[in-house]
């Protein structure tokens, strides 16, 4: 459903001068270029960054793969500290302020990697950044897309398909797994 009110709010902005855009622009183009996974993932991504800003922290974390959670829970375990990327509500010197998506790459059936530019307010300096590259990766997990981890100052070239594979086991759910190897199966002419 959700998915569904974002197709359509997508297509009532670009709708009305659908006609007059060349093929740069407009809904068709982007399906074309996008795996109907890194829609869902962008737009699970879009819902989570806006709660950052909105500084929304049950939203964001409902939006955190589990895996994470109880990875920030055994970091606080051990260090009395959430330091982790994907605990902003734990770092209250650094604010997400705005956010732009700069690229996609879709590493495996359920495994999205999306890289943002972010621009932040550091509080403790008063300074403003503008487009710092983070790196988030998202998980089909539990019927949708949930962020397992965030790389700062990295780009989406410097994630590889295999660090991801061997850093995350577990993160995808195994419906999704069974089901592309199924799929998988089906285009090269196998019947599992």
């Amino acid at each position: 459903m959700l998915t569904a009110m974002l197709v359509m709010a997508t297509m009532a902005t670009t709708g009305q001068a659908g006609a007059e855009r060349d093929n740069d622009g407009g809904i068709q183009s982007m399906f074309a270029e996008e795996t109907p996974d890194v829609f869902l993932a962008k737009a699970t991504l879009q819902q989570y960054l806006s709660r950052v800003v909105r500084k929304d922290w049950d939203g964001a974390r409902r939006l955190t793969h589990p895996k994470t959670l109880a990875a920030i829970a055994q970091i606080k375990k051990r260090t009395g500290n959430e330091t982790h990327e994907l605990a902003p509500w734990a770092n209250r010197d650094v604010q997400l302020k705005t956010f732009r998506f700069t690229e996609s790459r879709q590493i495996a059936p359920g495994v999205v990697s999306l890289q943002v530019g972010e621009d932040n307010l550091y509080r403790e300096s008063n300074r403003m950044t503008s487009d710092e590259p983070a790196v988030y990766i998202l998980f089909k997990s539990r019927g949708g897309f949930l962020i397992g981890d965030k790389k700062v100052s990295a780009e989406i070239s410097e994630v590889t398909d295999q660090s991801v594979r061997a850093t995350y086991p577990g993160f995808v759910d195994v419906q999704v797994q069974a089901q592309a190897r199924r799929d998988s199966g089906l285009h090269e002419g196998h019947h599992r």
